[in-house]
């Protein structure tokens, strides 16, 4: 099994278990998006929008981790 069918096996995992239905709906809206030619933030909920509002304020004001720094404190 090559890397890449491994990671696709691990995301299939990881988005069926029980809890990740945010996530599922989340990636389920990107699909219909991208096969529909419509810009997928705009299907976005509003609770999505406002969390990546939220990001983009947080990012702009320096309240930012680098990716070891997140993931030494949450890996």
């Amino acid at each position: 099994m090559d890397k890449n069918n491994a990671v696709r096996e691990e995301l299939a995992e990881w988005i069926s278990k029980p809890g990740n239905e945010d996530l599922f709906e989340t990636l389920k809206l990107i699909k219909e998006t991208e096969t529909s030619g419509n810009d997928w933030y705009e299907d976005l909920t509003g609770p999505d929008k406002e969390s990546i509002t939220k990001g983009q304020k947080d990012h702009k004001e320096g309240r930012t981790l680098s990716s070891q720094e997140f993931w030494n404190e949450n890996g």
